[in-house]
């Protein structure tokens, strides 16, 4: 049996809140998602309360492009992901959260 070498893989606090914890993703959502807004766009943003509801969307249903980059950014750096924007256009923060928590290797 030489050479055999056991390995445990223990996950990491912060990953395996993810996916078992989603009231703490969905703040961590929020917060990466407010944080940039607010960032890069002050003049719309500031003293907007963003929740689970906030949509980038106008009334006839359009969506603001510039404004889902910047959101798929910030939760790609946050939850170490890649967003495969060919394939998803995220136009709101519910939409995000089920983003983050389908992706298996969000940390």
């Amino acid at each position: 049996l030489l050479g055999l070498v056991r390995r445990t893989y223990l996950q990491s606090p912060r990953h395996s809140q993810v996916h078992h914890l989603p009231g703490l993703t969905a703040k961590r959502v929020i917060s990466a998602v407010s944080d940039r807004l607010k960032k890069v766009d002050p003049e719309r943003w500031e003293g907007v309360t963003v929740t689970f509801r906030t949509h980038w969307r106008d009334e006839a249903g359009n969506s603001d492009v510039w404004t889902a980059i910047q959101v798929h950014d910030a939760l790609e750096r946050e939850f170490n992901i890649d967003i495969k924007d060919r394939n998803v256009l995220i136009t709101d923060v519910e939409t995000a959260f089920e983003i983050v928590t389908q992706s298996h290797d969000a940390v």
